[in-house]
Parts: structure tokens; C-alpha cells; sequence
């Protein structure tokens, strides 16, 4: 179960403290009245784009095991990210670092550390990996694209959906920044509810 939580943290491309709402000033949602203007919305939030925060609910369903846990999610920039994974107490369970596609995992739990590629990681451990990189996913995952090359499904308010390779992300309700986002590959499957969205 305890190795399962770091198989869940590589699907958001993957200190004790307690768990406490990130500070800072919220993401204002799209103004746009078309799908057309929100994709030119999005693809100007991402050119600006100086970091977030959020703070998660994750169930995350793989190979028949499910784990919820809530988690803090930093994205830096369009490479690095953090996530850090709570245990049911708020102290930290695991942290997960990312630059590029070199990962780097805290297990607290367990008192082990592991350091490698991303996609080498997901196989290792049966899980599912993209093109993007960790950092990339977690903009995903936050409903900002980050890049161009995406099979995406755009409403006025946000992303519906997108697609990479054979891993999708649903949006319900559409919105930029997500409220709940839906990873899939097959039966695996990794449902996050997120509270807020700060910069």
C-alpha cells in the first residue's frame, strides 16, 4: 500500500508538516464567451505562467488498489514541480520532486529515497507515462495545456478534456483552474478533487 502512493504521485506529472491551504493570490477564471477566445485565453495564461499552488484530494485506482490521500501540488514553471502526500494526521507521508523528466521521491512512510527518470519509474511499477513531463502533467491536471500539440476539447469556462497518447484527462465542470480533473489510461484511474488554485 505504501509503495502504491508513490505510484499514484508519478500520475500527476507523481519536513513534517501539517496540511494547510496554500497562501497566495487566487487564479482568476476565463473571461471568455467562446471556446475559440478560451483557447487563446489558455495559451496566454500559459505563456505568462509564473507557478501555482493547490491543495488536493487524490483516489487513485490502479491495478485494482485504491488510495486517497490529500496532497499539495506546486507547480514552479513548465519543468519543476512538487507534490507533497499527507497522511490521514496532515503530517507529510511522501514528497515528490520533479525537473524535467529527473524525479526524485521522499518516502517517510517507509524511510527510502529514490531518484530517476519519470517514465523509467512508471514502468517499473506498472503505472502509466506520457510524453509530457511530470511539471507538464500537473499544469494538465490544474486545466492549463501545456503545449500545443494535445487533443483538447475547449469550452468557454476551461478544458473538458484532453488527451495525450493513450491517457485522458476529463474536466467536470469545464474550468480554468480545475475544480475536478479525471486521469485515465484503461481501468487505471486517478480522481483529484482540487480545493483551490493559487499563484
Amino acid at each position: 500500500m505504501k509503495r502504491f502512493v508513490a505510484l499514484s504521485l508519478v500520475a500527476l506529472f507523481l519536513t513534517t508538516c501539517r496540511t494547510a491551504a496554500p497562501t497566495g493570490a487566487p487564479i482568476a477564471p476565463l473571461t471568455a464567451t467562446t471556446a475559440d477566445e478560451a483557447a487563446q485565453q489558455l495559451r496566454a495564461r500559459r505563456a505568462s505562467f509564473a507557478g501555482a499552488r493547490a491543495l488536493m484530494r487524490v483516489r487513485a485506482t490502479v491495478k485494482g488498489k485504491t488510495q486517497s490521500f490529500r496532497a499539495q501540488l506546486s507547480v514552479i514553471d513548465a519543468q519543476r514541480m512538487e507534490l507533497i502526500a499527507y497522511t490521514p494526521v496532515g503530517t507529510t507521508a511522501m514528497k515528490m520532486s520533479a525537473n524535467g523528466e529527473h524525479v526524485s521521491i521522499d518516502n517517510r512512510i517507509e524511510g527510502t529515497q529514490w531518484e530517476g527518470n519519470a517514465n523509467e519509474l512508471a514502468r517499473s511499477l506498472g503505472f502509466f507515462g506520457t510524453s509530457l513531463a511530470p511539471a507538464e502533467m500537473s499544469m494538465l491536471i490544474l486545466g492549463l495545456p501545456p503545449r500545443d500539440d494535445l487533443t483538447l476539447d475547449v469550452t468557454p469556462s476551461g478544458l473538458r478534456s484532453a488527451r495525450v497518447e493513450d491517457v485522458s484527462v476529463t474536466f467536470d465542470p469545464p474550468a480554468f483552474p480545475a475544480q475536478h480533473a479525471v486521469v485515465t489510461r484503461g481501468d487505471d484511474r486517478v480522481e483529484i478533487e482540487i480545493a483551490e488554485v493559487v499563484r
